[in-house]
């Protein structure tokens, strides 16, 4: 018989496939709490990470992304397992200035000293966890938020100039008064939240009889891999690296995980807390 058309059929490879099984991996990269706390503990603040991230998912095929953003996006990947790993790989100068004061004894709460651009100076059995931000900040910036304060007295007016408090880095306060000039305060919780990327100040306001809180730097995430399943359509994973500051804690400079415990009296420790604040150069 002629003449009927030819089978579609007919000219398929034996060897095609009549399905293709894709699907997009949305990564969200978060600030991840208590690293201090034993065992696999872990949590999401929800507080995207900023700054330069690679990500890398490996299963049936391998690919890498880099992002500022917090978030990254995988388009047609073939479901499957998948590993998804998250390192930084940007940099910082603030941060990478205050590295190489880790381990110092300089700002010590019983040390006297004087600023290191020759400006500035504290007294002996004072907290200086402001002078160690203004030190470094100075050094990279060249200039760094002063607060100026005085007591009458019966013979006249004095007054002194120190660095900017914990109590003011905290503060949500952007306006023409702001005492951090220079810097601006971020929101980053909610639907208008911006990524928080090291280099940033992160204080937390408390009431104590010398203090007003606790102010450092923020540093880089450490690194952080999970696991992940495609099966199509679009999946979501959030990839909890966790968190570090530079800050001097007293006795020395430390680079440790204050600021992202949850575990450990949040209220003092944790960026989630409501008297958290963080500011970044403008």
């Amino acid at each position: 018989m002629t003449g009927l058309p030819q089978n579609p059929g007919s000219s398929r490879s034996a060897s095609s496939s009549t399905a293709r099984c894709t699907g997009t991996l949305t990564v969200d990269l978060v600030w991840g709490n208590d690293m201090d706390v034993s065992g696999s503990y872990m949590r999401n603040s929800r507080v995207a990470v900023g700054g330069e991230v690679t990500v890398r998912v490996t299963g049936p095929v391998r690919r890498d992304k880099k992002t500022t953003s917090g978030r990254i996006e995988f388009d047609d990947l073939p479901c499957g397992a998948y590993m998804v790993s998250a390192i930084f790989t940007g940099s910082d100068p603030l941060v990478e200035r205050a590295r190489r004061e880790v381990g110092s004894t300089r700002w010590n709460y019983t040390a006297k000293i004087t600023s290191l651009d020759g400006t500035l100076s504290m007294d002996a059995n004072t907290n200086k966890c402001n002078f160690f931000v203004y030190d470094m900040i100075q050094q990279v910036h060249d200039s760094a938020p002063t607060y100026t304060y005085a007591r009458r007295f019966t013979f006249g007016l004095w007054t002194r100039t120190v660095p900017d408090l914990a109590g003011s880095w905290a503060e949500h306060d952007n306006s023409a008064n702001d005492k951090t000039e220079g810097w601006r305060n971020i929101t980053y919780k909610g639907a208008r939240a911006e990524p928080v990327r090291p280099g940033s100040i992160l204080a937390i306001s408390a009431t104590y009889s010398d203090a007003t809180g606790h102010v450092g730097i923020v540093s880089y995430p450490a690194p952080a891999t999970i696991r992940a399943e495609v099966a199509g359509a679009k999946h979501t994973v959030s990839v909890i690296m966790q968190g570090k500051t530079i800050s001097a804690d007293g006795r020395r400079v430390v680079e440790n995980d204050w600021g992202f415990r949850t575990s450990s009296s949040p209220a003092t420790n944790s960026l989630n807390s409501s008297a958290a604040g963080i500011e970044v150069k403008k």
